[in-house]
């Protein structure tokens, strides 16, 4: 995030897409192999998704990433390599 601007990359917007496409939430490593990528990027990826509210938590040490049913219907109408002002981005994903 930066100059109040959230830019969604290509890869934010695949990872949010395999998380959404699983059957059951995928663990921080299988993320990271899927995407050819190590672990700690695959939690540093999930973390920026969670505080931008595209994904919830729960309080299971593993398999713990969520998603309601209104992240779900935002996933589709995210478009790759835009830039969504914060406080828009944020209103309209906490509707």
């Amino acid at each position: 995030m930066k100059n109040g601007h959230i830019y969604l990359s290509a890869i934010k917007l695949d990872v949010l897409k395999f998380i959404k496409e699983h059957e059951y939430s995928p663990t921080y490593l299988e993320i990271g192999r899927k995407f050819r990528f190590s672990r700690a990027r695959a939690g540093a990826i999930i973390s920026e998704l969670y505080k931008l509210n595209l994904i919830s938590k729960s309080d299971q040490a593993q398999r713990n990433i969520e998603l309601s049913d209104d992240q779900l219907e935002k996933i589709s109408m995210l478009k790759v390599n835009k830039s969504y002002s914060t406080m828009d981005f944020r209103r309209w994903v906490m509707k």
